[in-house]
Formats: structure tokens, sequence, C-alpha cells
């Protein structure tokens, strides 16, 4: 019998799960030298593959669909069960063994507006756009559909895991450099590869009438005018955080050969049609940028 590794680890997002439970990690390795809570980073896969199953599970056999969209219509009465079990394991996971109720209770007021509005961000990006209803899906809004999503991913794998840490003052870690020089540098590089995502869903984006950057530009111009210059800002960001924090060459080369890969991955892209190529390629480099900077800080301490 054949293993279906592709609906396995890819269709069903466990990849994606994967690769926010990774970059959790490597956000307090970094910062704080030690590992997150494991209830944490349950909550962070189970939460990620919820969330990104939901975009397919309305798949159906009208228009363009791909291998993705096939695994989906077969898998319709499993992947809804499987939904409600996720639903009901991150409330027990969020309420019971991390105590988000008592933490967001004596937070300070700019993390509650914070928590508040990425939960807000994460579920507008879903809504149907009725006429009637004041709040509008920013999906087919160009960079702001990437934006929103660079967004949750940084909040999630950077913020969260400090915020539930007992090892680290949170409150002081905001007003410290490297959480922030952290911060914007993950949130750049997740805006990169969103970007990148869109590539490998623009004829379906197309038909459903998804107004994304590839969308309305086209591969060539989102590449060159947009994906180029906003890796020539993390370099420059990087060498300016590295000048000020410091932190070895090892950890400068290993932001910098993320940055390269990211470019070439970009230029395979463009003739690779296979769907779980590209997402290989494009999600596998969260994977590749969190064990190169797991590894560095392990090697020098």
């Amino acid at each position: 019998m054949k293993l279906d590794w592709k609906g396995i680890l890819l269709w069903s997002n466990q990849f994606y799960g994967i690769c926010a439970v990774l970059l959790a990690i490597e956000s307090n390795v970094l910062l704080l030298h030690t590992m997150p809570n494991v209830f944490l980073l349950l909550f962070i896969h189970l939460a990620t593959v919820l969330y990104y199953t939901h975009a397919y599970l309305k798949e159906d056999q009208d228009g363009i669909y791909n291998e993705r969209s096939k695994w989906y219509q077969k898998h319709q009465y499993y992947l809804k069960i499987r939904q409600v079990f996720y639903t009901i394991a991150c409330a027990w996971l969020i309420v019971v063994k991390l105590d988000a109720v008592r933490l967001f209770i004596h937070a300070a007021l700019m993390i509650q507006i914070t928590l508040l509005a990425s939960v807000a961000i994460s579920a507008i990006y879903y809504l149907p756009n009725y006429p009637f209803f004041p709040f509008k899906s920013f999906r087919n809004k160009g960079i702001l559909k990437s934006a929103g999503i660079a967004w949750i991913w940084t909040i999630l794998c950077c913020m969260a895991p400090i915020w539930f840490s007992t090892s680290a003052n949170f409150t002081e870690m905001l007003s410290s450099f490297p959480f922030w020089a952290h911060f914007i540098q993950l949130y750049f590089f997740i805006l990169i590869l969103a970007i990148l995502f869109d590539i490998k869903d623009l004829y379906r984006d197309k038909e459903a009438f998804v107004n994304t950057l590839v969308v309305k530009h086209g591969v060539d111009f989102t590449i060159h005018k947009i994906v180029l210059p906003l890796l020539l800002f993390r370099f420059l960001f990087t060498l300016v955080g590295h000048y000020w924090q410091g932190g070895g060459y090892m950890h400068l080369l290993s932001r910098l050969l993320i940055l390269i890969l990211i470019y070439i991955v970009s230029r395979i892209i463009v003739r690779q049609k296979a769907i779980h190529i590209n997402m290989l390629l494009i999600d596998g480099l969260m994977i590749i940028k969190a064990i190169l900077s797991i590894g560095v800080v392990w090697l020098i301490h």
C-alpha cells in the first residue's frame, strides 16, 4: 500500500504546524536560552493546523483545482471531525494548561490590546464579504493579506512563547532591543514568504477573485519589485542589528544564508508548477531558519 505522504504531511497542514513549532522554539532559544512550554508548543501546532485547514474545507470540483483540492474533497468528513477535536483541544490547552485567561487579565493594557487585535485580524481574514457586515475580509486586499498573515505568525511564534514563559519578565522583555530585533526580522521573513506563498495558489486565487499581489501584478513584478526590495531591507536590518546587538559572526552568517536561500527559492518557484514542491521549498525555509538559529545558539553556548 502506497503511503500518501503528501496528504499526511502537506495537504493536512501538519507541515505548517511543524514550521510554527520550530519558529516558536527558535524565539525561546534565541531570547531566553530555554525551551518553550510543551503545552504551548502543542497548542501552536494544533491551532496552526486548525486555522489553515479552515481555508480549504469548502473545496469543490468546479473550476480550477489541484491535487490538494482533490485530497480535501476526499477527506471532508475526517477533516470536519478533526476540526472539532482540535478546537476542543486548543480550548483546553489555552484555558486549563496555559492559564491564558489569568495571564490576560493581569497583562498590561497594551499587551491586551495587541492580543485582541491579533485575534480580530485572524478572524477577519476568513470573514465572507457580506454587504451588510461592517467588517470586510482582507484576503483580497493585496499586501494586507500578506501583512496580516505575517503579523499572526509573528505574534504566535515570537510573542506568545515569551509571554507564556515562566522564566521571563515579559514587560521587561518588551523594552529590550533583542526582542524587537527578533520580532521585526521574523515579521519581514514571514511577510516575504507569505508573498511567495501566493505564487503557488495563483490560478486558484484568480478563479476565486482573491486579489493577491501576485494576481494583481504578476509573478515577475512581485519578485523583482516587491520581494527583492524586502530582501534588501532585511539584509540592511540584519547588518544594523548585528552591529548594535553583536552575537558573533555565526549568527550573522546564518541570517545571510537564509536571505540567499529565499532569493534562490524565489527563482525556482517561478518555473516550478508542482504545488507540493513549492510548499516544501517555501515553507521549508521556516524549518531551515529555525534549525540554523537554534544550532548556532547551542554551538555558542
